[in-house]
């Protein structure tokens, strides 16, 4: 009796420990299998990469001051000049005909204003003897002061005649180099009417254009390094920030910052491309930590950016919506400023068949070392 007892209580145990077994084989079939990866850390977490343009820290936009024909101008694009080297000139014949116009005028204002004063004096001498009345010696008088005047006025006339042929010439003002052409010889100019670009030889800085999530972490005087794409790669430059935009580009929504080469190069040319990189000059700890996530792991909605994390309960995992912050897209994903650490496991795919609070089961979770 006892052994029939023994039997049927082993028979009962076993029957549970089967249908245990088999509630959970279900449970486990049940349960959506997930894949996770881990936020990466960004190599070289502090710097930041930007495209930039190799430009000169003077440069001229020359024009003449006044219109005429040119009729001399045969420089070239990467033509060296020296400071005071002719660069163009007009055709002078209009202004020297102005300022012997002048030269004629003011001969006979200088003869009208001698004969008047001869005149003045003789009267003058009249007046004392009493042979003149004090209304011709006032007339006198003042004609010659009005001939004074003329001759005065005149010399003005010669003056700004002789300075106008004088802008039919154009001079460099520094040393440098033409870096844009914006008219040929023999094309009638008007005043003001940019002629050439000119820019100094030594070529020490680089404009860049920082977006706005990013501008507020560097500053003035931040020390930076430039790697140009058409010199050699291995060689670096280093560099300082020199000047920081306040307004933003209305197109590009993005800020202008110039950052001045301590040593520079012959090689580096205006308008070539560089590369700076940036490092941040972060006043928070937590901020330097820039993750990279895969693109499809970001999602969005009205409240903005957001990704699934999975927390461990139990055997399973759950489902959690993390908002983040998302900086620039690279290559290998997109950067993740604020929300996520090191150590959270993101869900990497089939986003649209999960929900909050889901319970989920991690594929591949030996590969993630958990």
């Amino acid at each position: 009796m006892k052994s029939l007892v023994l039997v049927l209580c082993t028979i009962a145990v076993f029957t549970g420990c089967l249908e245990n077994k088999k509630k959970e084989i279900e449970i486990k079939e049940d349960t959506k299998i997930v894949f996770a990866i881990k936020p990466k850390l960004k190599e070289g977490n502090q710097n930041r990469v930007f495209n930039a343009t190799a430009s000169s820290n003077h440069q001229i936009k020359l024009s003449f001051k006044v219109q005429g024909n040119l009729n001399y101008f045969k420089l070239q694009l990467g033509d060296e000049v020296k400071k005071g080297q002719l660069l163009g000139k007009l055709d002078a014949k209009p202004y020297e005909l102005k300022v012997s116009q002048a030269n004629y005028g003011l001969s006979e204002a200088k003869a009208s204003a001698q004969n008047a004063k001869s005149n003045y004096e003789r009267i003058k001498k009249l007046y004392i003897n009493q042979n003149a009345s004090a209304s011709d010696i006032d007339n006198a008088k003042a004609l010659f002061e009005a001939s004074k005047a003329k001759v005065k006025n005149i010399s003005k006339q010669l003056e700004f005649a002789k300075l106008q042929l004088s802008y039919t010439k154009l001079f460099s003002p520094i040393d440098g180099y033409i870096s844009t052409k914006f008219v040929n010889e023999n094309e009638n100019i008007a005043i003001g009417m940019p002629i050439v670009l000119l820019s100094d030889k030594l070529v020490d800085e680089v404009k860049v254009q920082v977006p706005e999530s990013f501008i507020n972490k560097i500053k003035k005087n931040d020390n930076v390094k430039v790697i140009f794409d058409s010199l050699d790669k291995n060689r670096s430059f280093k560099a300082k920030i020199t000047e920081i935009s306040k307004f933003a580009s209305n197109t590009t929504k993005t800020y202008q910052v110039i950052v001045k080469i301590k040593d520079g190069s012959k090689l580096i040319r205006s308008g070539m491309s560089a590369n700076v990189f940036f490092k941040p000059s972060f006043t928070n700890t937590l901020e330097s930590k820039i993750l990279f996530v895969p693109v499809n792991s970001i999602l969005n909605d009205k409240s903005g950016y957001f990704v699934y994390i999975l927390e461990k309960n139990n055997d399973l995992y759950i489902v959690k919506k993390q908002k983040v912050e998302v900086g620039s897209l690279r290559q290998n994903g997109y950067e993740v400023i604020f929300g996520l650490k090191e150590d959270d496991l993101v869900l990497k795919a089939g986003m649209s068949e999960v929900y909050e609070n889901m319970k989920v089961e991690i594929g591949n979770l030996k590969d993630l070392g958990n």
